[in-house]
């Protein structure tokens, strides 16, 4: 079912629909009546000049009357309290340099993109503390078939030269492959290695992992292995995110690939000349019939996690008390920051009452007199309770007229979508700290999204009249998926079926009582071909979920599975077009074609109408044409056909989908199109 941008909005009618041509007709039609006289209409006569000057003014009157059922509509949606979603912080990892020795960069430390002309910098401040050794991650190789016919492929550009964008490592049936990460020198001190997996390993009874690192006149496949206790491997053996702790002993030593390893580069480009201290990670796949694909976001070092939300630097004074009840004082700054998953996600915020720190509340004040401010994070305003000593009446105390009300301090989101920089633009220390001699980001930031719009706001009054925050049927759980971030292009709840037998489709469950939601996360195209949600947007999303949907209900929330289309073009450009300058020559047609089939098949902005792909939606050649076809006197298409080729999600495809190349391709319910392959054949012409 495609999405309809204005399913649930009531839209209100226009009081006046006149426009300046209708109000310049209906004048003249009236002139003979009330001027009889008056017989020049033409557009030089100076009567008919006013007569078009006021249509205009009157245009403008009936618009501002019109915008009246709007703003009444925006006044009951009020009353409801039904508000703009805030805008959420891009989440970037700072990496650190430091020297001569090992520093700890405090929590809080601010670093920034360069500062241009027209744009100023966007600041990230790191969550927590970090100590940084002076020591850095600068190469990464992967030995495959271990033990037997040994290569080894140089894999930095995947892990750690930006944009880092990871990388899936394969291991054969009863095989090992080897990842050696290379330091510039060595440490007795903790590393701590940050991982972070987009597909773990699912079976680790078929698996085992194994920590190593070099010594002196050892090959890489008898290196020794590292002791990593249960409680240092916060990846629990490479199944979740996490953080593993390595202690390497003193005999680490340097090992330079092409002259001390005897296993040979897997081809000329790969050859690494350069000497590195390295830890091993071995993984060993214990099944004789299965490849194990273990899928690696990223590995990082000296690295700490921080977003585009900033610490106010001194305490902010919100005046004093007034004895009244339900006082509301405003921050300088907002919206407030809400930390991810967490209970009580504004606890950045402190507030004081006449030097005493006061509580803050969720909803409701406790009956009688106490110390509780409530905090409206989006509007960035605090309240005050209503009991009154008088009366022995009200819930939550009071400030008083002498009492000055102070924030101590609090976190508020400082940008949202621009702060989605790309790799290795974070470069400059806001936050000076001893010893750090550089930082940067080894990918792009993500999450960042901006306020959400009036529109959208508005569409939602009429979905939490009807769903009251319960998710029950389909269109409620994709409404409320909508409603958990800002960082969603879309999301698509599937309704239980048998329509492809009683097997899991990609993994999922489809009986009844099961409820998946597939979600977009809104990136264009300069992010990703085919974008996937980052686990913390899954949690996000199904943690909202988990606290509206039925209890009975067996909820999953994941990514889109995707299924590449294969595009053949045959297409020729006319010489008169290139003569007379249109194009260049016929290579930049074909150029336009393939950018505008780009476009076309991606999942987000893509499409006819460029609102991109819903779950479950074919694929066919009367509409791809209409948007990629050159200007008629440009050139023209001969052939075009699309087949579904690879899908891009565990498990084969339902049988009768797959099809030859023709004029449509179909789609399950549960899969989402993007590009595969575009075959282009140029067609040449003469005269």
């Amino acid at each position: 079912m495609l999405y309809d941008p204005n399913r649930g909005l009531l839209v209100p009618p226009d009081l006046d629909d006149r426009t300046w041509s209708d109000l310049v007709s209906d004048v003249t039609a009236l002139i003979p009546q009330y001027a009889p006289q008056w017989t020049n209409q033409s557009p030089s006569d100076v009567g008919m000049t006013l007569v078009e000057l006021f249509s205009w003014l009157v245009e403008g009157l009936t618009y501002r009357l019109n915008q009246v059922p709007n703003k009444n509509y925006v006044a009951f949606l009020d009353m409801l309290g039904i508000e703009r979603l805030p805008p959420e912080p891009a989440r970037a990892f700072l990496s650190f340099s430091a020297s001569p020795s090992a520093v700890t960069v405090p929590q809080g430390t601010q670093a920034q993109t360069a500062a241009t002309e027209t744009q100023t910098p966007i600041i990230f401040e790191t969550d927590t503390a970090v100590t940084v050794l002076p020591i850095n991650l600068e190469s990464a190789l992967q030995i495959s078939k271990v033990f037997v016919g040994n290569k080894y492929s140089n894999i930095s550009n995947s892990f750690v030269v930006p944009p880092a964008p990871g990388a899936t490592v394969n291991v054969q049936p009863s095989s090992s492959v080897q990842l050696c990460l290379g330091f510039d020198n060595p440490s007795t001190a903790t590393i701590n290695l940050m991982l972070r997996f987009f597909a773990p390993i699912l079976e680790p009874s078929n698996t085992t992992v194994t920590w190593l690192y070099s010594q002196a006149g050892v090959q890489p496949e008898s290196w020794t292995s590292l002791s990593v206790p249960a409680t240092a491997d916060g990846t629990n053996g490479l199944t979740q995110d996490g953080t593993v702790a390595l202690t390497v002993p003193g005999d680490w030593a340097s090992q330079t690939p092409s002259a001390d390893w005897s296993d040979p580069p897997a081809s000329s480009t790969d050859t690494e000349t350069s000497g590195y201290y390295w830890i091993g990670l071995r993984i060993a796949n214990l099944s004789a019939s299965d490849t194990l694909a273990l899928g690696i976001n990223w590995i990082l070092f000296n690295a700490v996690s921080s977003y585009s939300a900033l610490t106010i630097t001194a305490p902010e004074s919100l005046g004093n008390g007034t004895g009244l009840a339900f006082q509301m004082c405003s921050l300088a700054n907002g919206p407030l920051y809400e930390i991810p998953d967490s209970s009580t996600p504004n606890a950045d915020l402190v507030v004081q009452v006449d030097g005493i720190t006061w509580s803050q509340v969720d909803e409701y004040f406790p009956e009688g007199p106490g110390q509780y401010y409530r905090v409206d994070p989006i509007a960035s305003t605090i309240m005050f309770g209503n009991y009154s000593s008088l009366t022995n009446t009200g819930h939550g105390s009071v400030p008083q007229t002498s009492d000055a009300i102070v924030a101590t301090t609090y976190r508020y989101v400082e940008a949202g979508s621009t702060a989605n920089v790309g790799a290795a633009t974070i470069t400059t220390m806001r936050t000076p700290v001893a010893g750090i001699t550089a930082v940067s980001n080894l990918f792009a930031a993500y999450g960042g999204s901006d306020e959400q719009s009036v529109s959208d706001a508005m569409r939602r009054g009429p979905e939490m009249l009807r769903n009251r925050g319960r998710a029950v049927t389909v269109e409620d759980y994709n409404y409320l998926a909508m409603q958990a971030s800002t960082q969603l292009a879309s999301a698509s709840a599937l309704a239980p079926t048998t329509a492809y037998g009683s097997g899991l489709w990609a993994g999922l469950d489809r009986s009844p009582g099961h409820v998946n939601v597939l979600i977009l996360p809104a990136v264009g195209p300069a992010v990703s071909a085919a974008p996937q949600p980052t686990p913390e947007l899954i949690q996000l999303v199904q943690s909202y979920l988990d606290g509206r949907r039925d209890l009975t209900a067996s909820l999953f929330v994941g990514g889109q599975n995707y299924v590449e289309i294969d595009v053949a073009v045959t297409a020729a450009a006319w010489p008169a077009a290139i003569t007379s300058g249109l194009i260049a020559s016929p290579t930049e047609m074909q150029t336009n074609i393939e950018n505008a089939i780009q476009l076309y098949f991606h999942p987000v902005v893509g499409g006819s109408n460029g609102t991109g792909w819903a779950v479950g939606q074919s694929v066919y050649i009367g509409d791809l044409y209409q948007f990629i076809a050159p200007p008629e006197n440009v050139g023209y298409i001969s052939q075009l056909t699309v087949q579904a080729g690879t899908n891009l999600y565990q498990g084969s495809r339902p049988a009768g989908l797959a099809g030859p190349a023709g004029a449509w391709a179909q789609i399950a319910d549960f899969e989402t199109v993007c590009l595969g392959t575009t075959t282009f054949k140029l067609q040449s012409l003469t005269g």
